[in-house]
């Protein structure tokens, strides 16, 4: 037995198979490979998804010590899908190929090293195919034509078994094709696909959305879109022990992941669909308009059927329906008209209940108001202001209801990854590699990033900005991110996305310095970005304040005769009741106050919390505390905390409960929810962080979110 020469420095290939509880048949591939003597450099990588038993395990290991090439053994806990473990095995390898491998391919003597000849000698060839063929010599109709409507009819329902031979299908499975002769196809299946390394770098490995089917057809789509060649290459041969799992149209769990990753494709790349997608903004608020003006109208006829059910009971008549059409109508345009001055059509609705509630009851009161004042105003007094009284609960209720279920409808697609806002990041190198690693820890956060070469940035091309936006068309991608440095004039992409009809988002070069919200504004003629007026800040909002006070003057009373309990046991049983405490509150600003003593000492729950600062709501009702805000840090920790979180402290009140009530939090993720407690706050945000802690907040999650 030969044994392959390995390189010192990057071997040819990258074997990557993907094992699905195939034991035996990834120690027969393993087996094969070791027949076949390739005589090129090679090391392999299995990915392992949820075995039932370490089965394949000693396969590897039995392999490994009889063989020099370098192995890997990877156990994926579950099942991650084909795409992504093969993506990790591409991450593990340092091949300059990878020959994607199903365990149920048997590679034979040559056919290796004629797919890396072939790569080698073809420089703008992507992805290199073998000739897949059955055990008993048949040949595989390996290589396809993209995927039609019709072709799919036939393929996935009834009627492909009434028209098994219809040139459809003979066209797309490319029957009448001899298979022996090397040529340019649409794509190739990837149970054995050979990826040149620099076409992966470019391209971007599979996509992991598609848990399984469909990733080859899109890595191959991908390759042809950036000009890479899709290559089938018959002189290289292997066989294919193939099972078809999703074959058929009968109810099978593999047909329903073939159809769920056909729609995920096809809302990937349809162009139709892209059009529809570039207006995406004005269809949704379209679809938020209509879903609120249904909201007033269904409000505003229950309001009048709960007044005629009180018909009996009540002195005064109750005129038709029809008499209220002018008075609905009146009510409909202030309504849509209060939604429209407070803005609510040109922001995305956030997904909870109640940070709808908030924005919608402001816009309703000035709503119920002016159809209370026209009731007075009207000549025939036909209009009841029951009706109206009864209105205003109802039409927060159902247009609450209608938004929070909506954005829960468009997020439930989301998550299911479809429609995801596929954005182009033209990042330097260092920002590129921040930002993959936010999406790897926190995930997708609904958007589809396209990673564009730095190399296409228009002063290398002479100030021609085409490439670039033609890379963009290509990829689909519905808005542009552009990060500013020296070496990138970002007005020249600014005009020429405009020209696109395509949005771009920039990043300015000073953003470590920039607060996330502000906006665009005019001076003498200038658009200039006014910063940190976007939004309402905590510190700042009068009914915030307002609550503040109210609250320290509830607890104080109703909470005052728990507390002297608390100092009398403390006094009997000779402990410390009271002690003074230095924290740093707004702004890090040293703030003196007193509270019971020990609090603070470990994870409370929320009354404790409470009674522990009760000799604090008198900071409280002067406006240097609040019931809800920031963690507290004392004076001794301050100067271990992280030198950019002191540097820059967050502006708002300090606060007596927060996610750190009945959970004990790191140091770092109290400084982490600091800092983004006052960029995301809201009344409804607040509410929510309320009830957890009322509730215990026993869960990391809820901390989080």
């Amino acid at each position: 037995m030969s044994e392959p020469s390995q390189g010192t420095d990057r071997p040819d290939v990258t074997l990557v198979f993907v094992v699905y509880r195939t034991p035996d048949f990834l120690a027969r591939a393993l087996d094969a490979v070791v027949e076949a003597a390739p005589s090129c450099s090679y090391e392999i990588v299995v990915q392992d998804n949820d075995p039932l038993d370490d089965a394949s395990a000693r396969a590897v290991e039995a392999w490994s010590k009889v063989n020099s090439a370098p192995i890997q053994y990877v156990h994926n806990e579950q099942n991650l899908g084909f795409g992504r473990a093969v993506n990790r095995g591409i991450e593990a390898g340092k091949g300059r190929h990878f020959l994607v491998l199903n365990p149920d391919v048997e590679v034979r003597p040559g056919s290796i090293e004629a797919l890396i000849s072939y790569a080698d000698e073809n420089p703008d060839v992507g992805l290199v195919a073998p000739r897949l063929e059955y055990a008993d010599g048949e040949v595989q109709p390996s290589c396809r034509t993209f995927y039609t409507l019709p072709i799919f009819i036939l393929r996935r329902t009834f009627l492909g078994k009434i028209f098994p031979n219809a040139r459809i299908i003979r066209d797309h499975l490319m029957m009448d094709y001899d298979h022996e002769s090397t040529r340019d196809v649409d794509w190739c299946i990837g149970g054995a696909l050979l990826a040149r390394r620099e076409a992966v770098e470019d391209v971007g490995a599979m996509d992991e959305r598609f848990f399984l089917y469909f990733e080859d057809v899109d890595w191959c789509f991908r390759m042809h879109q950036q000009g890479w060649k899709v290559i089938y290459h018959p002189p290289s041969r292997m066989t294919h022990h193939y099972q078809r799992a999703s074959a058929g149209w009968k109810p099978t769990r593999g047909l329903w992941l073939h159809l769920a990753s056909t729609v995920r494709f096809y809302e990937k790349w349809s162009f139709v669909l892209y059009w529809f997608k570039l207006r995406s903004s004005l269809i949704r608020q379209l679809a938020f308009f209509f879903a609120d003006l249904l909201g007033v109208v269904s409000a505003f006829l229950l309001a009048y059927y709960l007044r005629s059910l009180a018909a009996d009971i009540l002195t005064k008549p109750l005129f038709s329906l029809t008499l209220y059409s002018r008075f609905l109508l009146f009510t409909l345009v202030v309504a849509m008209g209060s939604f429209f001055a407070a803005g609510h059509y040109r922001q995305r609705f956030p997904r909870g209940f109640l940070d709808n509630f908030f924005p919608v009851l402001r816009a309703l009161l000035w709503t119920t108001v002016l159809m209370m004042a026209s009731t007075f105003l009207f000549s025939v007094h036909t209009y009841s202001r029951i009706v109206v009284a009864a209105f205003l609960p109802l039409a927060l209720l159902l247009v609450t209801t209608f938004r929070a279920s909506l954005v829960g409808l468009i997020q439930s697609v989301k998550d299911r990854d479809l429609n995801l806002l596929r954005v182009g990041i033209l990042a330097p190198s260092e920002d590129a590699a921040v930002l993959e690693r936010r999406f790897a820890r926190h995930g997708n956060f609904a958007l589809d990033p396209i990673w564009v070469p730095w190399n296409l940035r228009p002063e290398e091309q002479g100030g021609e900005v085409t490439p670039l936006f033609r890379r963009l068309r290509a990829e689909r991608v519905q808005e542009l991110v552009v990060f500013e440095t020296p070496a990138l004039t970002v007005s020249e992409v600014v005009t020429a996305a405009q020209r696109e009809g395509l949005p771009v988002r920039v990043v300015p070069g000073l953003h470590p310095v920039y607060p996330t919200s502000g906006r665009i504004s005019d001076f003498m003629g200038y658009p200039t970005v006014r910063l940190g007026s976007a939004t309402t800040t905590p510190v700042s909002n009068p009914s915030r304040r307002l609550l503040d006070v109210i609250l320290a003057a509830i607890l104080g009373v109703g909470l005052f005769v728990p507390f002297l309990l608390v100092v009398l046991i403390r006094v009997v049983s000779r402990r410390d009741v009271i002690e003074r405490a230095r924290v740093h509150g707004r702004g890090g600003q040293d703030l003196a106050l007193r509270r019971l003593a020990g609090a603070g000492t470990g994870p409370r729950g929320f009354w404790a919390s409470v009674l522990d600062y009760y000799p604090a709501l008198g900071w409280m009702a002067l406006g240097e505390f609040s019931l809800v805000g920031i963690y507290p840090f004392e004076a001794k920790v301050w100067p271990e905390l992280d030198p950019r979180y002191r540097a820059a402290p967050p502006g708002s009140l300090p606060g007596i409960v927060g996610p750190w009530t009945g959970r004990e939090l790191t140091t770092p993720e109290l400084c982490d929810w600091n800092q983004r407690y006052p960029r995301d706050w809201s009344g409804a945000n607040d509410s929510r962080i309320f009830w957890k802690a009322l509730m215990g907040n026993r869960t990391p999650e809820e901390v989080s979110s």
